[in-house]
């Protein structure tokens, strides 16, 4: 079956509910500490042994899924990291990895690529060493992840860096699309940061100001062209949840996005995986609250209408998963008229085209 474009794709996927994506947070250890890291502890309880990710694989493979992320945690402390990721590589999924960088040796960066990974993505917190190791409290870790970046890129590993936008680096955003452009490096900044996943609301102390999330927005809108948005139709899904996208804990718990953790779809060491998925109610539950969260904003309507939502982490914000908490407003506010101005740029370029 072809598609005419990735969003006719993802719906496909979506009404077929098959999870193409899924990320397996082999590990919560971590040899930094962020400040504002969504993960509540450093250390796994009840870890999976390497059989149990690779019958997780299995079942991945047996319900659609296409890619796998590597998360932690820091995937690459996890002692069996290559022979899970191998694993899933023999099945033909495709693999991404999540990783601070820090242990990216050459040697590393060539067995990444001797596994064909998809990419690795890393996460710049500064445009300089004291501001990115101050966020990590980690001496030393803005020299580990260049030379990361370094090792990678000798290699020619695809990699991506992405910065977590908070009051610690929000002015150097200029200085980091610089040290990024330099190198030729794909790059994003999200300017939204989420609660830990048992609820602590702790790192929201270090969101950015509505200064600088505008002014990300326009500086990625001018590298780009284009501003997030989110083309809502009555009676779709706002995103994968419960559909197309799929995670799993380093002690097996199931959930239906990786940043879902209101509940759980159920613990791979007590049911198969494919049962999970294919008879979860819980699954089926949250499938729905997809389609109330996509209906509920655009009976909103204005900038509500359009603007990108995460379901996980409304819940967690603002105590409901369907409804708009007021963080998200404000963005939404903060953003929709240069989303309106490059809406008016784009048709005029058509116009004269035509």
């Amino acid at each position: 079956m072809q598609w005419q474009s990735l969003s006719d794709y993802r719906r496909a996927v979506r009404s077929a509910a098959i999870p193409s994506t899924a990320y397996l947070e082999i590990t919560y250890r971590c040899n930094w500490r962020c400040l504002f890291c969504y993960n509540p502890r450093h250390h796994d309880l009840r870890p999976l042994s390497l059989d149990d990710w690779r019958g997780v694989i299995d079942g991945l493979r047996a319900i659609g899924a296409m890619t796998v992320t590597l998360t932690g945690g820091e995937a690459l402390t996890h002692r069996n990291f290559f022979e899970i990721a191998g694993y899933a590589r023999d099945l033909r999924l495709a693999v991404k990895l999540y990783s601070n960088g820090s242990l990216i040796t050459p040697e590393v960066a060539r067995r990444l690529r001797e596994l064909r990974v998809a990419a690795v993505e890393m996460s710049l917190h500064g445009a300089t060493a004291a501001v990115h190791d101050r966020a990590t409290e980690r001496p030393g870790s803005f020299e580990a992840l260049w030379a990361g970046v370094r090792a990678l890129s000798a290699e020619g590993v695809r990699l991506k860096l992405k910065t977590p936008l908070t009051r610690l680096n929000e002015h150097e955003i200029d200085g980091m699309m610089a040290l990024v452009a330099d190198r030729g490096i794909e790059y994003r900044i999200d300017p939204q940061i989420a609660p830990r996943d048992d609820g602590d609301l702790s790192p929201l102390g270090f969101a950015a100001s509505p200064e600088a999330i505008l002014k990300t927005h326009e500086r990625g809108s001018e590298s780009s062209g284009r501003v997030p948005v989110s083309r809502r139709r009555l009676g779709e899904p706002n995103c994968g949840l419960g559909r197309s996208t799929i995670a799993i804990d380093p002690e097996g718990n199931v959930y239906p996005c990786l940043q879902w953790r209101t509940s759980s779809l159920g613990n791979v060491r007590d049911v198969p995986l494919v049962e999970i998925w294919n008879h979860s109610a819980e699954r089926a539950h949250v499938a729905r609250i997809a389609v109330e969260a996509n209906d509920n904003l655009l009976r909103a309507g204005g900038d509500l209408a359009d603007q990108p939502f995460c379901p996980a982490i409304a819940a967690l914000r603002g105590g409901s998963p369907t409804e708009p908490y007021p963080a998200l407003i404000r963005e939404a506010a903060i953003v929709d008229p240069l989303r309106r101005r490059r809406a008016k740029a784009a048709s005029v370029a058509v116009g004269l085209i035509a």
